[in-house]
């Protein structure tokens, strides 16, 4: 059985889907990796079900999600709204977590993926189950982890 990936392969592996579509590559933040508490989050998570049950979880914090929703859509920050946001970010855990399932070579399904209630930072789960890594471009902030079992 593969070891979850690192941090640096999480990046590596969102800034592909990010960087294909969007044109905005993330990369692992340096230092203290802990997301900030003070601002409103959206997360979505999306279960890989079967003999190797994975879950994977993406935050993006208010700004950030209008912003990659705007790349995402073609459209001024100004017009995202709330359900165009979550779609977004529906969107690109879908596509990170088909390319972790490979990277991990997973013969399972993808589940959907759901978006959390709330706006605070969920819980990520604790190691050695977990690996997540704090992602940032610009201004642009995501938060990636991959847990062994079903969550959420």
């Amino acid at each position: 059985m593969k070891p979850l990936p690192d941090p640096e392969t999480l990046a590596k592996l969102v800034s592909n889907v990010t960087t294909t579509m969007l044109g905005i590559a993330f990369r692992p933040v340096v230092g203290d990796p802990t997301p900030p508490q003070d601002r409103e989050w959206k997360t979505a998570l999306l279960a890989i079900p079967g003999g190797r049950p994975i879950t994977i979880g993406l935050a993006s914090d208010l700004e950030s999600g209008h912003q990659l929703c705007a790349a995402m859509f073609q459209c001024p920050s100004r017009d995202v709204d709330a359900a165009m946001m979550e779609d977004s970010l529906r969107e690109l855990t879908n596509m990170t977590a088909g390319l972790v399932k490979n990277v991990l070579s997973l013969d399972q399904s993808l589940g959907l993926p759901k978006i959390l209630p709330g706006s605070a930072m969920p819980s990520r789960g604790a190691p050695p189950h977990t690996q997540s890594v704090m992602l940032q471009a610009d201004r642009l902030g995501l938060l990636l982890w991959v847990s062994e079992g079903a969550h959420g």
